[in-house]
């Protein structure tokens, strides 16, 4: 007996362990942790086998494989885990962002909009919904949110900075200069945060402190063409047109086909009355960038006030193929054809220009005067006198912002 008890008590023994979803994602945890995306994700899909109801297992599986940069994959995952709680804000925030990398905003926004409402106090829910509003043009509606993410989380210096740009866009110069001072303070080695900062200086006539910001990027990284090409600006908004133009020939020496720097180069040399050289930079910005309707119209100028018309008329219709609704260049294409006696084909542009800019005294007074010629008398006292209207109600808004 003794034998045969021996015999049964030497027999293997073989435990059948069964792991716990919280096992599971304690073990998937760790290997994130680790930096073992691969050994962490298995461990969530076993979790979520076991548990096939969760949506933050859902979410968690979807975050890796966006890790794993396997996008559609990790949206399927952040969709399922919407589907089994609409009310989970992180899957909603992190399929927002899976549409906001592919670049597909439409999609984008409304997830991330559900996200902060759901968790308000989320920093980083309201930082990334502000700049995604901010990047698809809708500032007024980011400003709201970037401001809460600063109040949530003061220390997150791209929320200050996509503030800044959004107060920038909606007119409010002021704001948006500290908000950019407040991203330089925090990441004062972000070249892209002081060139903004920097660039705001220049707007609010500040320039000299702009060069500042600009030459302190340059001191960090001497490659810098885009703080340079801002010192050119700074320069060429101060009218120091001879600094300016060296600025922007270096930039255009470190890299001919940068588009901007010929157009600000020629910009630079028309201020100084050096017409020819200003039409070579405005049209080699325009042989490296087609769509810079401004070069078409600097060229326009220049031709207008060297009495060619014709050529003149040429750019400004390039312009208004380009831009419709550029009233400026409809301006100037009326007078160059009032100035040619072209009086019946003057007439339709300047028109247009008062319909797109109805605070420029300056096309109904030419309208006033082609009318006249034409005959149309009482037309012309008409537009006359709606010149004269505009022109004293611009004046008296410049007298209110300057305190008169």
């Amino acid at each position: 007996m003794v034998r045969g008890l021996l015999l049964v008590l030497g027999l293997p023994v073989v435990a059948l362990a069964f792991a716990t979803v919280e096992q599971l994602e304690s073990s998937a945890d760790a290997l994130k942790a680790k930096g073992d995306a691969a050994g962490a994700l298995a461990a969530y899909e076993e979790a979520a086998a076991l548990e096939p109801k969760s949506a933050h297992l859902q979410d968690e599986i979807g975050f890796l494989l966006a890790v794993m940069n396997r996008r559609e994959e990790a949206i399927e995952h952040f969709k399922r885990a919407i589907d089994l709680d609409p009310h989970f804000a992180p899957a909603q925030y992190h399929l927002g962002v899976s549409y906001w990398l592919a670049q597909d905003e439409a999609r984008s926004i409304p997830y991330l909009q559900t996200a902060a409402a759901l968790d308000p106090d989320n920093a980083a829910y309201r930082s990334k919904l502000g700049q995604a509003l901010e990047a698809s043009g809708q500032n007024q509606e980011a400003i709201p949110h970037l401001k809460a993410a600063t109040v949530l989380q003061p220390a997150d210096a791209l929320s200050w900075n996509s503030l800044g740009l959004a107060l920038q866009r909606t007119g409010d110069a002021l704001a948006a200069l500290d908000a950019y001072r407040q991203a330089v303070d925090l990441a004062p080695l972000n070249a892209d945060f002081r060139n903004n900062y920097g660039l705001m200086l220049v707007h609010t006539r500040r320039a000299d402190e702009g060069i500042v910001q600009f030459e302190k990027i340059l001191a960090e990284s001497p490659s810098n063409d885009t703080a340079r090409f801002n010192i050119g600006f700074a320069h060429l908004q101060k009218s120091e047109l001879d600094l300016a133009i060296a600025a922007f020939r270096q930039v255009i020496a470190h890299n001919a086909n940068n588009a901007p720097a010929h157009y600000n180069l020629g910009v630079a040399l028309k201020n100084k009355d050096d017409v020819d050289g200003a039409k070579v930079e405005f049209s080699r910005a325009l042989e490296i960038d087609p769509s810079l309707f401004e070069a078409h119209y600097m060229i326009g100028i220049a031709c207008w006030q060297s009495g060619d018309f014709d050529a003149a008329a040429e750019q400004m219709r390039a312009v208004i193929a380009q831009r419709p609704d550029y009233g400026a260049a409809y301006f100037i294409l009326g007078t160059v054809l009032k100035q040619k006696g072209q009086l019946a084909a003057a007439e339709e542009p300047l028109r247009t220009a008062i319909r797109l800019r109805p605070d420029d005294p300056g096309p109904y007074n030419t309208l006033a005067q082609v009318l006249r010629q034409m005959g149309d008398l009482e037309g012309s006292k008409k537009m006359s006198a709606e010149g004269a209207r505009v022109k004293q109600l611009g004046e008296s808004k410049l007298g209110v912002m300057l305190g008169r």
